[in-house]
């Protein structure tokens, strides 16, 4: 967690790191609300539906390859295990196609690293509840249950949404924290 009387110096580099990671969680909450909204089309049974849901899963997938991508978390071990889940999810996610309770799986499991990681900066309500949301979501999904899932995904982009107002409004360095205290 950082600590607001440091001020890290920062980089370019970690200038657009923190810049992508603040885009990948402003892009998770639309990428949630959109799935929300394309399971709503499915249970209204629109012809739309199926664009919108294949829009919001390949948004879903680009926003955990940017959080997984630029994610700033001092244990090794904790880090690796979010990274590594967002690009399983991506492999997954041009492997197997079809699969897509798998991958969103794992995009979810990078988004929950997110969400706890937030936690520990922010006491936004709901923000520990995210993971919750996303394992249920994934089980939805795998169940085909379009009415469920819009109010899972709704919650939580919703959560993610006020998280990324949250986040822009902070200074870059918080991001970052003490560098000298990342597991390398």
């Amino acid at each position: 967690m950082a600590n607001p009387e440091h001020k890290e110096s920062l980089d370019g580099l970690d200038k657009i790191s923190v810049v992508i990671y603040r885009i990948g969680i402003s892009l998770v909450s639309v990428a949630l609300l959109m799935l929300a909204f394309a399971e709503i089309l499915c249970v209204i049974e629109s012809d739309k539906a199926g664009f919108m849901r294949h829009l919001s899963i390949h948004v879903v997938a680009i926003s955990a390859a940017m959080c997984a991508a630029t994610i700033h978390i001092y244990d090794k071990k904790i880090r690796t295990l979010i990274v590594w889940s967002g690009w399983l999810g991506l492999v997954t996610f041009i492997a197997l196609p079809s699969h897509d309770w798998l991958f969103i799986g794992f995009f979810f499991v990078t988004f929950s690293g997110v969400a706890l990681k937030e936690s520990y900066c922010f006491k936004i309500k709901g923000l520990t509840l995210v993971p919750m949301l996303l394992i249920l979501s994934v089980l939805v999904i795998w169940m085909k249950d379009a009415a469920l899932l819009a109010i899972l995904s709704s919650i939580s982009g919703a959560i993610f949404a006020f998280l990324a107002l949250k986040k822009w409004r902070m200074p870059l360095h918080f991001d970052i924290g003490k560098k000298s205290n990342y597991q390398i």
